[in-house]
């Protein structure tokens, strides 16, 4: 059997495995023999549960308006008008969309990425119907958070709910891609791991979540300027906390008006060229299939004879 066909039968199983209710990114690092979530251990965990995360919300609507009302409140403290915003790791864009509907500060322009093209697809569906904001629009593209396809320094505020949490081994690199592209200020809500019970510890351990935010911005020459515990975060073993966070100053002085797509982790522009997107420096295309641009390396084109 070729390593192709591996792979489609992996999927396959986990598919099972997720209907028997099984952790399914347990599952997969135990079937790919990893000690960690890597990005395809997340990328297939996600896509599997495509649509999960809406019908929680269509189930529980009370939570997660006081989940999504809180984080909205708490943005619109550090947000100015006419600002960029990034959502890192959207999955359906149930927390944006609602946060989103409390924030009382005008956006120049929101993106939102995920690393699940299936998750954006339902997620785009759910905000077109959820949206109070008309004057808002979001912009969604694929997208690993280790390699963001943005130019460094062209957005405002970057946020996240949970999309940090299974990456714990590479807590220090996601840190500095996102420094990389953030202006002004990172507003993360973000498992504590500090703030969670033995238990929960316990638990965030076993799963391969983040934990040390903190010490671990410190480091990379950022600055936690606040830590705030979210009242309304669903699962006691799981807390959330707001991590508020100023990037390096030393990174770039660079500061563009406005967000701009490049080949991931780069500066590298990248142009609409008949249903892709196109890098006349590298020579590489990425398609975008149904309006959503599919902006990871593996997914990289080469087509020289195209310039």
């Amino acid at each position: 059997m070729s390593e192709k066909e591996m792979i489609y039968l992996d999927i396959a199983e986990a598919k099972e495995a997720y209907k028997r209710g099984e952790n399914i990114t347990q599952y997969l690092r135990n079937k790919f023999n990893e000690p960690e979530n890597t990005s395809e251990i997340i990328e297939i965990a996600y896509d599997l549960q495509a649509g999960s995360y809406i019908r929680g919300v269509e189930s529980n609507r009370e939570q997660a308006h006081l989940y999504a009302n809180e984080l909205g409140g708490i943005l619109s403290k550090h947000i100015r008008n006419g600002e960029t915003l990034l959502d890192v790791g959207t999955g359906e864009l149930t927390t944006l969309t609602l946060a989103l509907n409390q924030v009382d500060v005008e956006l120049s322009s929101v993106l939102a990425f995920d690393i699940s093209w299936s998750r954006l697809k339902k997620g785009m569906n759910f905000h077109l119907n959820n949206n109070k904001k008309l004057n808002i629009n979001v912009d969604t593209f694929i997208a690993d958070a280790k390699e963001i396809p943005l130019h460094e320094k062209c957005i405002d505020i970057v946020t996240s709910s949970h999309a940090l949490e299974p990456n714990g081994k590479n807590l220090s690199t996601l840190l500095k891609e996102l420094f990389r592209i953030t202006k002004r200020k990172l507003v993360l809500f973000e498992p504590s791991y500090e703030l969670n019970s033995n238990e929960g510890k316990e638990r965030m351990d076993s799963l391969g979540y983040i934990k040390g935010v903190e010490e671990e911005v410190t480091k990379l020459g950022g600055r936690v300027t606040e830590i705030n515990p979210i009242v309304n975060a669903g699962n006691p073993l799981n807390p959330t906390a707001c991590y508020v966070i100023e990037p390096p100053s030393t990174f770039s002085n660079i500061a563009l008006n406005k967000p701009v797509f490049c080949v991931p982790g780069t500066n590298f522009t990248l142009k609409d060229s008949g249903g892709f997107l196109a890098s006349e420096d590298t020579g590489l295309l990425f398609p975008v299939l149904e309006n959503i641009p599919v902006l990871r390396s593996k997914s990289a084109i080469l087509a020289t004879a195209k310039f």
